[in-house]
């Protein structure tokens, strides 16, 4: 009898050991890549609306999204005026700074992970659809998987932080920023926004990948 108490008191001293350690270990989306014109893309859902391949680029402070693809997300009613956020200073890969619209997107989808308000900047039509950091900081952390050809994304996504820029809209000038409806697609040729310049900001890789290929990031 007591040799079967002794039995059951280990068995129930791993089970618990084990489920502590479950439960200490974050969950993990893994997203497969694709190699597109030399550098890794993942698909993107923007709002349920347009999906598209992104760069995965840790240089680049914020999702960008071409102005092509936002026009699409206007017209189809899934961007309004109160997801105007106002503009930002971008660094661009020749190292000169410009400045560019952002925006709120009401959700991404990776995989079969969902981010919801995530901040994005607006290109041009030819710029290229990079999932920078506003979207990759809100994982505990993430890499990037040269092997296996994934993205590798650790924990659930965190809440969305105090969006920049955000103001009441104006009654008297019909949005955010005294932002008049007929404002909310603007004409945006020629912006490719990359890094943030936040008073000594890098400029982003071309290629998206480079390096990093291997590298942990910590989201937090």
């Amino acid at each position: 009898m007591r040799k079967n108490t002794v039995k059951l008191g280990l068995a129930a001293a791993l089970l618990a050991i084990g489920v502590g350690a479950s439960a200490a270990t974050p969950p993990s989306t893994t997203v497969p890549m694709k190699k597109d014109g030399g550098v890794y893309v993942v698909p993107v859902s923007v709002n349920g609306t347009v999906t598209l391949d992104c760069i995965v680029d840790s240089g680049a402070s914020d999702v960008n999204i071409p102005s092509g693809v936002f026009d699409r997300l206007v017209e189809a009613g899934t961007i309004k005026k109160e997801d105007i956020l106002g503009s930002a200073v971008y660094t661009l890969a020749n190292g000169s700074n410009e400045r560019g619209r952002t925006v709120r997107l009401r959700s991404l989808k990776v995989g079969n992970i969902v981010v919801k308000d995530v901040v994005a900047s607006v290109g041009g039509a030819q710029s290229s659809a990079l999932l920078g950091q506003s979207f990759l900081e809100r994982f505990t952390s993430w890499s990037l998987d040269n092997n296996r050809h994934v993205l590798l994304l650790a924990g659930l996504p965190s809440a969305p932080p105090e969006l920049r820029g955000v103001r009441s809209p104006r009654p008297d000038r019909g949005g955010p920023h005294g932002t008049d409806p007929s404002d909310v697609k603007p004409a945006l040729e020629g912006q490719r926004p990359g890094s943030r310049d936040s008073g000594g900001g890098r400029p982003p890789r071309n290629d998206g990948v480079g390096d990093d290929l291997t590298a942990q990031h910590s989201g937090h």
